[in-house]
């Protein structure tokens, strides 16, 4: 699972992007690298192996600029080398991304009939082949709008712009993304934990939403470019749920934690005056629920197994499981699909 960040600053950035990567580290990764936007040129770094590599990469190079964008990858198209790592740049624009572009091959077919040449296997140097094109007639936002209207698929994007020294686009479709609020200094991320160190003020993207971060300012779009407003969230200071602790890896702290985290999930909807269960802003009456379906894979799955066997116990739902790959395109209510 991919992780990117993304930095607008008035200092240079490529220590508190390096930093943030380690943090993403936890979601399993093959390649590292970062971009920023340097003497009126995108300065592109990355190396197949670990944050560390990449960070003995810069020191022996550094890479100046108040504007960057980093990447943890792991490979889904192409092998795990320094040609498809990420970013992926152009002269003009570099691309971080997490997901896949469904429709990657049909796009890269038509493109290399009208001349353009890729270097990578990946389905991400896509997008950034499309934005120079478009980036040719248009302003950059413009220009994004345009391309993400022709990918399909999932995707997170961070997205720098050499002629453009102080700003980064950020997009998302499926893929999880976050934005953080600082002094003079404003991010992107795959995920909030990956911003804690810099920041607690926190917004997450919806699907479609697009955001223009500079060092002291934050806009959003929705998928129909229209300006929006986003609510800013406070992290929890709780330095015990953000770090792994004694633990060797977040792995084994989830392992351990999992008693904890069930008794404070089911805490959540625990009405003990009334002696009842409250599902908030649930959108269907439970009474009117026939089927249950559940949808996991490998420990999910065999915790789904337990699911069925409790709601059984205690409720007259059909449970049915399944592996989640599977595609529940003939569902009708009143069923409910938990994944």
């Amino acid at each position: 699972m991919c992780g990117i960040i993304g930095i607008a600053s008035n200092k240079s950035v490529s220590i508190n992007i390096i930093n943030a990567l380690k943090k993403l580290e936890y979601r399993g990764y093959d390649s590292a690298g970062l971009a920023t936007i340097a003497n009126g040129e995108i300065n592109e770094k990355k190396c197949p192996g670990r944050v560390e590599k990449l960070e003995k990469i810069l020191f022996q190079n550094p890479s100046e600029g108040n504007l960057g964008i980093g990447h943890v990858r792991w490979a889904t198209h192409g092998v795990p080398n320094e040609v498809n790592a990420h970013p992926h740049s152009s002269e003009i624009v570099s691309v971080v991304h997490n997901g896949i572009i469904e429709n990657s091959d049909q796009l890269k077919k038509d493109l290399e009939k009208s001349g353009k040449v890729f270097k990578s296997q990946t389905d991400t140097e896509v997008i950034t082949v499309l934005l120079t094109e478009k980036l040719k007639k248009l302003e950059p936002l413009k220009a994004v709008f345009e391309t993400l209207d022709m990918l399909k698929g999932s995707f997170a994007l961070g997205i720098i712009f050499k002629n453009y020294k102080d700003f980064v686009i950020g997009a998302r479709r499926g893929s999880p993304l976050a934005v953080g609020y600082s002094n003079s200094e404003n991010y992107l991320g795959s995920d909030s934990y990956a911003l804690k160190s810099m920041t607690n003020k926190i917004t997450y993207l919806e699907d479609g939403d697009v955001c223009v971060l500079t060092n002291n300012k934050i806009d959003f779009y929705n998928s129909k470019n229209k300006k929006i407003n986003k609510e800013i969230l406070t992290l929890s200071n709780d330095k015990n749920t953000a770090e792994k602790g004694d633990y060797k890896d977040f792995m084994s702290k989830e392992i351990n934690e999992q008693s904890i985290t069930a008794k404070t999930c089911v805490k959540e909807y625990v009405d003990h005056l009334r002696k009842d269960i409250n599902l908030y802003n649930f959108p269907i009456n439970p009474k009117d629920i026939k089927k249950i379906i559940l949808i996991g894979c490998g420990t999910a799955y065999h915790s789904c197994a337990t699911a069925k066997y409790w709601f059984e116990e205690l409720t007259n739902v059909s449970i049915e499981i399944d592996i989640a790959s599977v595609s529940y395109t003939h569902l009708t209510l009143p069923t409910i699909l938990l994944v």
